[in-house]
């Protein structure tokens, strides 16, 4: 089978046909990698303990086209990792943080991604061998995600002090 280039975050993949997701722009095999990602960590709670940043990377590396969605999307995601990576919430509060940000959709504004979204991939988090080494790779793949948005820091704390 051929090998494509996810054109968000660049991960090789296989080249098929099949679904993606309806607004994070992303290869169906790249989309296809994300979801076995998540069935390890539903079924295994060493692995679920960082679910909230895996979820919250790939959504900001996979920002689509200005879209209420992907809107909604991008200031949710950044500024839950701003949370994490900044303020130092728990992952475990990241999700009730999101459920708070989704009320304040009116304040989001378009973010323009950045060129480069970071080196790391569902990929490299696709290939750890244990749960210690799943939940590290998430850690360093969400923390240079987030890095890659810096210029976008000054939104994610305004929203977040909207809910503090």
């Amino acid at each position: 089978m051929a090998i494509i280039k996810c054109f968000s975050c660049r991960a090789e993949t296989d080249d098929f046909d099949g679904p993606t997701h309806r607004y994070l722009l992303s290869t169906p095999g790249c989309w296809a990698r994300y979801g076995e990602v998540l069935a390890r960590e539903y079924s295994d709670f060493a692995y679920m303990s960082v679910h909230g940043l895996t979820v919250d990377a790939y959504s900001v590396q996979h920002p689509g086209q200005p879209n209420p969605q992907t809107i909604n999307s991008i200031n949710v995601h950044l500024s839950s990792l701003y949370a994490y990576f900044v303020l130092g919430s728990s992952i475990s509060n990241l999700a009730k943080i999101k459920a708070q940000l989704s009320q304040c959709k009116k304040e989001f504004t378009w973010l323009e991604p950045p060129h480069d979204l970071g080196t790391l991939t569902i990929n490299d988090v696709w290939r750890a061998e244990n749960s210690a080494q799943h939940c590290n790779l998430v850690k360093e793949w969400a923390e240079e995600v987030f890095l890659q948005w810096k210029e976008f820091y000054p939104v994610a704390k305004k929203l977040l002090e909207k809910i503090s």
